[in-house]
């Protein structure tokens, strides 16, 4: 299965919230924290990092904040896991059993039981890494506008 950081969630729910903007305006980090319920500090070092791989631009001063930088439909999941978490993410180096547990149900003695079913973990890596790959921040944002709206 694939390792989702903390980190990893809340630069996709900031990037979402970048593109629910649309571009058209920067918006401020008291809006991203109150969109998402990112620690404030937090939100500092993800965006941060979002900056530093070009996905985000900022803007100091009145009226300043945060720009997506990329087409949100050309972001998926599975790019920002990557970005935030790297290559850690992908259990493929412990493509024999579940989560990334480093191969320690092989050392308690899974001998053949592990080959019978490390191609079921392979495919649920594989199956996960796909939908990751195809999810995309504009698909996130769009279910924005087929929420429905309660008024009171």
């Amino acid at each position: 299965m694939i390792h989702l950081s903390t980190k990893s969630d809340y630069a996709i729910k900031a990037l979402v919230r970048l593109a629910l903007a649309d571009g058209t305006a920067p918006v401020t980090a008291r809006d991203i924290v109150a969109f998402t319920g990112i620690p404030p500090k937090f939100l500092e070092q993800v965006m941060h990092d979002l900056r530093q791989a070009g996905l985000v631009e900022s803007q100091r001063g009145k009226g300043g904040g945060y720009i997506i930088a990329r087409d949100p439909a050309t972001v998926s999941f599975a790019d920002v896991i990557d970005l935030i978490d790297g290559r850690r993410a992908d259990p493929a180096a412990h493509a024999g059993s579940p989560g990334s547990n480093g191969g320690k149900a092989r050392m308690r003695g899974g001998g053949q039981a592990d080959a019978l079913v490390a191609p079921v973990w392979r495919e649920v890596r594989d199956c996960t890494r796909a939908i990751l790959g195809s999810a995309t921040i504009a698909d996130a944002a769009a279910r924005a506008a087929e929420a429905p709206m309660y008024y009171i």
